[in-house]
């Protein structure tokens, strides 16, 4: 692809060059940008939904057994409302470097693409922790609801 580019533009004069050169940005920069922005808001918006809505059930379920005697799950209700809440703050790393991650693309050049995409990665890396802290408090709150 960049031999042709090259072969294009040895042809071109400068003007032309220019016009190219800035048509091809215009139609190809904001369509990565998007994809990028995209993932970063539906797996902010994911990881939030998944612990909040879970830890907002747990609290409910909490209130509906204030009147038994729920001293005993107490420490398994607890402990997944911590992974809840940490699932939930996942999402704010992920909005982070997220952000990060698309100032580094926006500079257009090599080093900073290296910088975006070690970004990049790690907001992925913590999305899936946020996750995987959903699926550990949902498997703490099965094991004291199912073994007490």
């Amino acid at each position: 692809m960049k031999d042709l580019l090259e072969k294009i533009f040895e042809n071109l004069t400068e003007a032309q060059s220019l016009e190219l050169m800035k048509t091809i940005l215009q139609t190809t920069i904001p369509t990565g940008m998007s994809v990028l922005q995209s993932f970063a808001n539906a797996s902010i918006k994911i990881i939030l939904m998944l612990n909040g809505g879970a830890a907002i059930a747990i609290l409910a379920f909490l209130g509906a057994i204030v009147t038994t005697e729920f001293t005993k799950w107490i420490s398994g209700i607890v402990l997944s409302l911590i992974s809840y809440s940490l699932g939930a703050a996942c999402s704010a790393g992920v909005a982070f470097l997220s952000y990060l991650s698309q100032s580094e693309y926006n500079i257009m050049d090599d080093s900073n693409e290296v910088k975006g995409n070690y970004y990049r990665g790690w907001a992925i890396r913590i999305a899936l922790l946020g996750i995987a802290f959903f699926i550990l408090g949902c498997t703490i709150v099965g094991v004291t609801i199912r073994f007490y």
